[in-house]
């Protein structure tokens, strides 16, 4: 590395840095924690935990990560959260002895320089100076889009890399290599397969775009783009040991599916997001929780809240419009604009970007990147900007920021005065417009860097702590909450000191949300990591459609994919054998004993325990089934109608239940002796990654009663076994091996046509 490129490196490093510790130093100095938002307090500090668990249960016992049983019910961990929850930094904080409050300052740190020195890698490649190079990198680094995914971490840390993927897509068109381009493409799925089904796409519109710039025409495109095409699957045949799993998994998910038919959007905040998304900072104005939050957020039929990102700084706002200032160049850029603004606004096309599941703007990162990238030519030639269309779009750009908000909130019928504390943000944001206007035109590069950096400081000081939502929580009460059941495990060996029995027994806890966590979230027990009935998890198993229908207003909470079990039936059959709970608080058992106290709360006995599973004597299908039987879910078998006639012909006519039962890592183990053949339904979530044995003999398993294991048992003692290996692991086993085969032959290949 040239010493002028160290050095450049160097100053990248120092203004990332200066521009996060603006962000970070008053959640420091105030004590206040630095969770940014519903989402990282409720499910990314808890699954940070439940990584941490995993990991070290892994590193201790070489037990493998596939199964967590503290994930609500239980859950595919390794299909549902390694990669998805759980994103590349956090695989290393996870081994420290650090609290979520400190790992994620560091992570978020990292996430940042990460994405700054990919683009300035990208940059660099492409030739670019050095001012250029840091100037892009500090925009996509700071985007409204990268600023407001720092809530969602595991997105934030995909999207860093995105550069050192294009830059794979580069090397391939103007040096034809092609194994850097494999390698991020398996890294890239390593990281987010849901996010690099969007970037994939996406990539069909870049490709055209860079074979365009470095030729200047399309010839030759088509066949390149389908030998890139060759290498990107074996790419993917090379991540199949985590996508298989991961794909098989989700198609699973009742949300995939749940796509856009439509023309048109529900309302209308969509569009005006769009028509003003390049010039106004909206990460500091769609998650304020006050009302000029309503003029940039929109709740999607699935009550997800949405915003638009797509401005990188006034110096992208400002120079997008010279790219349709050369006739030559207008009609293709203008196709480009028409695309994107196609799959931008039409639900039913959105819908396509999103995995054919409900519309989404994830996928815009990929289009803020394009306008970073595309902007690089007119930092880098001053004299390729049109003077008097820069002076114009800077006027018309402070124009639209005064009035937009106002006319929004004409539109969506929000009350002026009360956005007014807000509009002035976009007010004291204009000076920055004018500024780097100057600087840009006048070809003043400190001046551009300087006002660059002050611009960024001051959207990232107001999408952080100077966003109520974002500076809501104290650091203390936040590492409570998460402590509230005591630290990892504490509970769990506590409890074996109340019944001997519990040694060789496998039972779940109900914690009161409310209060024993504050009304903070229905992820707790990740962090204690204790058997609950509380889950906010959008890769639920699939099994868990079948336990919604038994009682949905009392197993889902406030959101589809958030769970808080309340039906006292339902808690017996998954083995529900203690409560804690606020005192006071009304025993939610049917039958239920108070036995003592755990710290300051109650603690109540289940006095219907059933421990693990027992034998029934019914049988009824989901077709016959009505929310007001919820108590024969205890009596009687509740089958799909396709299972009925095999499952009737295995149901007996005793009723006993598993003697010794319990349930570590990939494993539960059972005895169940019986006097007759019959039925047992077992509360292990179905799955069919479960392989499940008795008396060493294979049996196969139906999904029953809530989503619960139901099995054959014989007369006499039955050793009940369940193994469990993630459902597609063995052919996604298979496929990396193919891409790895295909790798060496390709490197073969490659030596004898350089020889």
């Amino acid at each position: 590395m040239k010493r002028s490129d160290r050095k450049a490196w160097i100053k990248l490093f120092l203004f990332i840095s200066l521009i996060f510790a603006v962000m970070i130093i008053p959640y420091l100095v105030t004590g206040t924690a630095f969770i940014l938002g519903w989402d990282m307090r409720t499910i990314y500090s808890s699954n940070f935990e439940n990584l941490r668990t995993m990991l070290a249960q892994w590193k201790n016992t070489g037990t493998l990560p596939y199964w967590s049983w503290v994930n609500f019910l239980g859950n595919d961990f390794y299909s549902s959260k390694l990669f998805y929850f759980n994103d590349f930094w956090e695989y290393f904080f996870a081994f420290t002895n650090l609290k979520y409050t400190d790992a994620i300052i560091w992570m978020t740190y990292l996430r940042f320089l990460t994405a700054g020195f990919s683009f300035y890698a990208y940059a660099r490649y492409n030739r670019y100076s050095e001012h250029t190079s840091i100037i892009g990198s500090l925009l996509f680094t700071f985007s409204a889009y990268l600023l407001q995914i720092m809530r969602d971490p595991f997105f934030a840390s995909f999207i860093s890399f995105l550069p050192l993927y294009f830059l794979s897509v580069d090397r391939y068109i103007a040096e034809k290599k092609h194994g850097f381009f494999i390698f991020m493409v398996f890294f890239m799925f390593f990281n987010s397969y849901y996010l690099f089904y969007m970037t994939s796409l996406f990539t069909i519109l870049y490709f055209i775009w860079r074979w365009r710039k470095q030729y200047q025409s399309m010839k030759g495109l088509w066949k390149n783009a389908f030998r890139l095409i060759g290498y990107y699957v074996i790419g993917f045949l090379l991540s199949g040991v985590i996508v298989v799993p991961e794909v098989l998994n989700v198609l699973a998910n009742s949300r995939v599916g749940t796509r856009s038919s439509t023309l048109i959007y529900e309302t209308i905040v969509p569009y005006l997001d769009y028509l003003s998304g390049l010039f106004t900072p909206v990460s500091m104005l769609a998650y304020r929780g006050t009302e000029i939050s309503d003029l940039y957020l929109y709740d999607t039929p699935n009550h997800q809240l949405m915003a638009m990102y797509v401005w990188a700084g006034a110096a992208a706002a400002l120079l997008v419009p010279q790219l349709f200032a050369e006739k030559k160049e207008r009609e293709f850029h203008l196709g480009v604009l028409i695309l994107i603004t196609l799959f931008s606004i039409v639900p039913i096309l959105n819908s396509v970007m999103h995995g054919f599941s409900e519309p989404s703007f994830r996928w815009m990162a990929n289009v803020t990147f394009l306008l970073v990238a595309e902007i690089l030519p007119f930092l880098e030639h001053p004299e390729l900007i049109h003077q008097k269309l820069l002076k114009q779009t800077a006027v018309n750009i402070s124009i639209l920021l005064a009035a937009t908000p106002i006319l929004f909130a004409l539109i969506c019928k929000v009350s002026v005065s009360s956005i007014l504390s807000d509009y002035a943000l976009v007010i004291c944001y204009i000076p920055f417009v004018i500024l780097v206007c100057y600087a840009i035109g006048k070809n003043r590069k400190a001046m551009c860097t300087a006002v660059v950096i002050a611009e960024l400081c001051y959207v990232a000081t107001f999408t952080y702590f100077g966003n109520p939502t974002q500076s809501a929580l104290k650091k203390e009460d936040a590492d409570r909450v998460a402590r509230s059941m005591g630290n990892k495990d504490y509970y769990n060996e506590w409890s074996l000191t109340l019944d001997p029995a519990n040694a060789s027994s496998f039972y779940r806890t109900y914690v009161d949300p409310v209060g024993v966590y504050w009304s903070q979230g229905t992820n707790y027990n990740l962090d204690a990591d204790i058997k609950g009935l509380l889950a906010y998890d959008s890769t639920y198993l699939a099994s868990t459609n079948d336990l919604i229908k038994l009682d949905p207003d009392r197993v889902i909470d406030y959101l589809p994919w958030t769970f808080d079990i309340q039906n006292p039936d339902i808690m017996t059959l998954v083995s529900t054998k203690y409560a804690v709970v606020a005192p006071g608080t009304a025993c939610p058992f049917n039958h239920g004993e108070l036995i003592g106290h755990y710290a300051d709360y109650d603690l109540y006995l289940n006095l219907d325990y059933i421990n693990l599973g027992k034998t029934f004597t019914g049988i009824m299908t989901y077709d016959d089934y009505e929310v007001s039987m919820s108590s024969e879910i205890t009596e009687k078998v509740i089958c799909h109608a396709e299972d009925y006639e095999e499952i009737s012909a295995l149901i007996g006519n005793e009723e006993v239940q598993c003697s010794d039962a319990s349930a570590e890592g990939n494993q539960a183990f059972a005895t169940l002796t019986a006097s007759e053949d019959g039925f047992a339904v077992l509360s292990v979530p179905y799955d069919q990654g479960w392989t499940v044995t008795v008396n060493g003999e294979q049996v196969k398993t139906y999904e029953v009663n809530g989503g619960m294991t139901g099995i054959a048992v014989k007369k006499g003692e039955n050793n009940i076994v369940f193994s469990f290996a993630p459902h597609g692991l063995k052919e996604g086993k298979l496929l990396s091996i193919a891409g790895a085969v295909l790798v060496v032959l390709l490197i073969f290949l490659d030596h004898r046509k350089k020889h």
